[in-house]
């Protein structure tokens, strides 16, 4: 599904804006006129800031609003098009190239996409721009550097200093900000003080900002001295120093200078967290002691140093300039390996668990998943060495990643990482399950099978029964799903004997349930019956909502197998009414299950409307086996009534809202949605793809959910836009969901 409104993609600042309101105007008209703006000046300027404040004034221009790409923390060329994808809503489709799935959620959207802090990926940046820019035709982009893009088209906005009287102001109210009673006088000695800050610091807002929180601990005069000295200083040593930073190194030297020792040290050290830090990490890469960790991070959040994350609480973040200045410290300091060692430390203690338990905690995947960045420092510090930790830290990385629906170089690093020889058992299966998941998750399941294969052994060799366990689960599924049923069985038994062996009772619960859908595939009912009732009282115990609910669509599948139509349709019913909500994945296998059980109980048109809103609803094609099941019995259905009714009734069920659907899963209520009015212009087909669009869905995530080919529904679209007299897509959206039916 899409991102939500636009207004709730931008930053929300916690400080008034000052100044720039002519150079705002600027840029404002050339949006009108240019689809390239560059914002180009020197680090500390204020381009991010008055990137965000444009395009919360101009966003109403955009049909489909603003979203914001911040690419200060990244470090890889090929991770501008994940982080726009993230942008825009979108997840990595297998077998498709992410700039293709990007440019066709973007085709035919008015909006206004800002890149912010480009200048380190201006080649990635420039060639993502042109392609999306060439294709879609109501996109406009704004772009944030200290370098020209060098594109065809780009017009270029220099932002530079701040007027003196507007610098003033700033520094006025960022020293309100932490000295309630600070007051410029307007005239005098005072004022011309202030004044003397701010040229002193080129008028840069970032400098000017780091001066007036200091107003709290330092008297106008002592900030004064402290600028002439190092400015002094500085002007001497500049020409070795990166010109990125040339500009602020003066305010961060003399902030760097304030700090204690320990202070000091801390500060250096916290440089090789660009994803940010809690207390506990900050406490390991800084080798401090836990109980000097509150007071320090609390002194150096008060002198500017290091911000609190406005997303997360108790988690705090060196800017990057600022990151930056304490990196060169700690490389002057001799004590980037050391940092960067504890760091792999800390990561492989959280990491650790991958190993030692068969379900993957939820929790253990959502730390490892909130310090995505640093592990990713982690392994890059790694890889090309003979430290086996790059295994684990490889394979928790591609997990994590998995995970948020990006696999696009998992595979080729966990191949690299897994040529190291002399690696832990336990690294080296974890890596190879992973890469089992990996490579079927890119539909090679021949490969798939073969990791899974690497991984029994090694986990064979390793002697841990629960990593044992996972790499015979991998490989079941990666049986399963090429179609060797009497193997997967196999493989999922052993599973079991090894799970059994564990303090585990909800993993031998989820091995069972795996084993009686293998036992169901292999034809061995009695066998999965079995399997279904030892697990039972198990996930009765221990099992949240929605893994009962996956255990009684398995026992559900189970009497369809047995023919019993209708203790089909009750675990059907009893596994829908055991989810929480209606977002669950398990939600359209069970309304396809009462699909196919209507099928073959007789009642046609029941059946056919429910495989309609399943279709539409269902992520994925799933197991091969049960697709083929539910097509097998539609297809059987299509023949026994004429073919124009067939998809009305399939048009019908995919027009139903969720809560209609479900409540018709249910209760056999007919729903009294869009398909209940004849007025509606379109046919039900047509009113499903419009509906679709509603979701945000591009044309390609549409002829999945529907089985029809993109061509197909792009013909659609133009039939819709022709009847209703409407020009995009989004008009289409909105004709849409005003005749949605309201969801209670």
């Amino acid at each position: 599904m899409s991102a939500g409104p636009a207004d709730t993609e931008l930053p929300h600042q916690l400080d008034c804006f000052v100044g720039r309101e002519d150079e705002l105007a600027g840029i404002a008209k050339l949006l009108r006129n240019g689809r390239l703006i560059t914002l180009l000046g020197p680090a500390g300027a204020g381009k991010s800031r008055i990137a965000s404040e444009l395009a919360a004034r101009v966003q109403r221009r955009y049909e489909h609003g603003v979203r914001v790409v911040d690419l200060g923390g990244l470090t890889g060329t090929e991770l501008v098009g994940q982080r726009v994808a993230a942008a825009v809503g979108i997840a990595e489709q297998p077998g498709t190239a992410l700039v293709e799935t990007v440019t066709a959620e973007l085709r035919g959207k008015e909006l206004l996409l800002v890149l912010d802090n480009c200048e380190h990926l201006a080649q990635a940046c420039g060639e993502l721009v042109v392609q999306l820019l060439r294709r879609c035709g109501g996109l406009r982009v704004l772009v944030t550097s200290r370098e020209v893009l060098q594109l065809p088209g780009e017009m270029i906005h220099p932002i530079g200093e701040l007027p003196l009287a507007d610098a003033v102001r700033l520094f006025v109210e960022r020293a309100r900000a932490v000295a309630p009673g600070f007051a410029d006088p307007g005239t005098g000695e005072r004022h011309a003080e202030l004044e003397l800050i701010c040229t002193r610091l080129d008028c840069l807002p970032f400098a000017v900002e780091l001066a007036a929180r200091l107003v709290r601990l330092l008297p106008l005069t002592d900030i004064i001295a402290g600028l002439d000295d190092r400015f002094a200083m500085l002007a001497a040593t500049s020409r070795g120093f990166d010109t990125r930073h040339r500009d602020l190194r003066a305010a961060l030297e003399w902030s760097y200078e304030l700090l204690e020792p320990a202070e000091q040290a801390l500060f250096r050290r916290l440089s090789v967290l660009p994803g940010g830090f809690g207390i506990d990490l900050a406490a390991a890469v800084g080798d401090t002691p836990a109980s000097s960790m509150v007071p320090l991070m609390s002194s150096l959040e008060s002198k500017s140093v290091i911000a609190a994350s406005t997303e997360c609480h108790g988690r705090f973040r060196q800017l990057e300039s600022v990151r930056y200045f304490a990196g060169r410290k700690l490389d002057e300091a001799g004590e980037r390996v050391a940092a960067t060692d504890r760091l792999v430390d800390w990561l492989t203690g959280i990491a650790e668990p991958l190993t030692r338990s068969f379900t993957t905690s939820g929790a253990v995947l959502d730390r490892l998943g909130s310090e995505l960045s640093n592990l990713r420092t982690g392994v890059e510090y790694l890889r090309g060495g003979t430290d086996d930790r790059l295994l684990l830290l490889e394979s928790a990385l591609a997990r994590c990643r998995q995970r948020l629906g990006i696999a696009a170089d998992g595979r080729e690093r966990l191949a690299s990482a897994l040529r190291m020889p002399d690696a832990s058992p336990a690294y080296r299966t974890l890596a190879w399950e992973q890469a089992s998941w990996l490579a079927g998750w890119h539909d090679a399941h021949r490969e798939s099978a073969e990791c899974a294969r690497q991984a029994v052994a090694t986990g064979a060799e390793h002697g841990n029964a629960a990593l044992l366990g996972r790499a015979l689960q991998a490989l079941g599924f990666a049986e399963q799903v090429r179609g060797d049923y009497p193997a997967a069985t196999s493989s999922f038994a052993r599973c079991l004997s090894h799970v059994r062996t564990l303090d585990e009772p909800m993993s031998v619960g989820l091995c069972l349930n795996n084993l009686a859908w293998a036992r169901i595939l292999d034809g061995d009912l009695d066998g999965a019956g079995e399997a279904l009732a030892e697990a039972a009282p198990i996930y009765r115990r221990h099992a949240e909502p929605v893994r009962r609910a996956a255990l009684l669509h398995t026992n559900g599948v189970l009497a369809l197998r047995r023919d019993d139509v209708a203790a089909a349709a009750n675990h059907f019913v009893d596994s829908l009414r055991s989810l929480p909500d209606r977002g669950s994945l398990i939600w359209p296998y069970a309304v396809e299950g009462l699909a196919v059980g209507a099928l073959r109980g007789g009642d046609v048109e029941r059946g056919l409307r429910l495989a309609g809103l399943a279709g539409v609803h269902r992520s994925g094609v799933g197991d091969p086996w049960w697709r083929d099941l539910v097509s097998l019995a539609v297809a059987d259905a299509r023949g026994r009534v004429p073919e124009r009714r067939a998809n009305a009734l399939l048009d019908e069920g995919r027009a139903l809202s969720p809560h209609d659907g479900e409540r018709y899963a249910l209760t056999g209520e007919r729903p009294t949605g869009p398909t209940a009015h004849p007025d509606l212009p379109l046919t039900g087909r047509q009113f499903g793809v419009a509906t679709l669009l509603v979701e945000g869905l591009t044309n390609r995530q549409i002829a999945g959910r529907l089985r029809i080919s993109e061509r197909t529904v792009e013909t659609h679209l133009d039939h819709i836009r022709t009847k209703l007299d409407l020009r995009s897509r989004a008009q289409v959206a909105a004709w849409a969901a005003t005749r949605q039916p309201v969801r209670r």
